[in-house]
């Protein structure tokens, strides 16, 4: 058993190895850092530019680009190196994740106006304790959940109105604190046919001259 163990930990460690020797030596970029990434934070490339983060995720390895756009794009960036022998097989796990979760991003970005549409018209959504009611284009109340609105300090059994609007298949809901100049920002993944929220994430730092761009390129502007 002991054996089996390490010969796993062995091969695990020689691919983490290989993955790292395989990226470009003067890669300098949004993947330096390797993690995994969800939907908040891709608030600053959303729409436009998600096929470049993605393609990105390939490009530091080295790969070679048959669609001119990016073939344009990486090369004018000084750390990209085409790479003939470039494999797949070089990607971390990670890499795979996060290129799998942009692209379903990606095609549901022509779903914005009918998930805006679908929420408007099933109005309210529970997980949990948690009542969230669409009010209106700009508008959502909440009630006390175990769903994570710890962002915005509330509970107890209230409403609160916040803004809100779509990217893809989530919802996110903000707030601006003007003390310290930030969002926070709560996205969930809703269940439309059951109205339920079935996933969601948070973060209290997003900047609001990024999410702003976003709401503008919307039609909208932060409050």
């Amino acid at each position: 058993m002991k054996k089996t163990v390490i010969v796993l930990m062995l091969v695990l460690c020689g691919a983490s190895v290989l993955c790292a020797q395989s990226v470009l030596p003067g890669y300098r970029g949004y993947w330096e850092r390797s993690r995994q990434i969800n939907i908040i934070d891709l608030i600053e490339f959303y729409p436009d530019h998600l096929p470049f983060l993605r393609n990105e995720i390939y490009a530091r390895y080295g790969r070679p680009f048959v669609n001119q756009t990016y073939r344009d794009y990486f090369r004018a960036k000084s750390w990209y190196q085409e790479k003939s022998n470039f494999s797949e097989s070089w990607l971390t796990q990670n890499d795979k994740v996060n290129a799998e979760f942009i692209s379903s991003i990606e095609r549901s970005v022509k779903n914005d106006e009918e998930v805006t549409a679908q929420v408007l018209r099933n109005i309210e959504y529970t997980g949990g304790r948690a009542v969230m009611t669409f009010t209106s284009r700009n508008e959502l109340r909440w009630s006390d959940s175990q769903v994570d609105f710890g962002p915005y300090g509330l509970s107890g059994d209230y409403m609160q109105s916040l803004n809100w609007f779509v990217m893809g298949d989530w919802v996110l809901v903000f707030g601006y604190f003007g003390y310290r100049g930030s969002y926070d920002v709560v996205a969930y993944k809703l269940d439309h046919a059951a109205r339920r929220i079935t996933d969601s994430v948070s973060r209290s730092d997003v900047d609001w001259e990024m999410l702003g761009r976003l709401l503008k390129a919307q039609g909208r502007a932060p409050d």
